[in-house]
């Protein structure tokens, strides 16, 4: 019997280690392995159901000023405070994580086509844009949103759709003004 309970109280383990090998230690979302899963997985089910699914990447502009200024600590808790707000502004179907940094990704299944994925960036922006309250100070920000569309029968190239979607973020960081783009 001593045998089994340590068998279970293993596996207990490894499903607790393999989940928090999945997951950013600062905000809890999935991390970048568990993004690639997902995304994978996504894309699949894009292709089955003849639905498009679109990858945004998101950076928060002017992040490094924060880090700078105000401390790390504070700077942790804008990443804790964005990283919030951009699950809550989705939808429970779609998938929030972060890359590294000051970047996140979020995956947007069962969209009928380009229109889709726009309107779903133009709801998030506004939520962004609200200001953050931090410890010692409040800070407003703005994001700069990448968007690439995986539509069906595309090749199913994960790297490629977030490298895509990358670019499509840096040209509206470079740009200054339009923060939203598609590539």
């Amino acid at each position: 019997i001593a045998f089994l309970h340590d068998i279970s109280e293993r596996k207990n383990l490894f499903a607790s280690l393999e989940a928090m090998a999945l997951r950013d230690t600062l905000t809890g979302l999935p991390n970048r392995r568990a993004l690639l899963q997902t995304l994978e997985e996504a894309l699949q089910r894009a292709n089955r159901q003849r639905q498009c699914c679109a990858v945004y990447f998101l950076d928060l502009d002017r992040f490094k000023q924060v880090n700078d200024r105000y401390g790390h600590d504070e700077g942790d808790e804008l990443l804790r405070q964005f990283a919030q707000r951009v699950r809550q502004a989705m939808r429970k179907t779609d998938t929030v994580g972060r890359l590294a940094g000051d970047e996140f990704v979020v995956i947007v299944e069962m969209l009928h086509g380009d229109a889709d994925a726009r309107e779903t960036a133009d709801k998030l922006l506004p939520v962004l844009d609200e200001p953050f309250v931090l410890k010692t100070t409040t800070v407003r920000l703005s994001a700069s949103i990448g968007i690439a569309i995986h539509h069906p029968d595309d090749p199913q190239d994960i790297e490629t759709l977030l490298s895509r979607a990358d670019r499509a973020m840096y040209v509206n960081k470079q740009q200054g003004v339009q923060r939203l783009a598609r590539h």
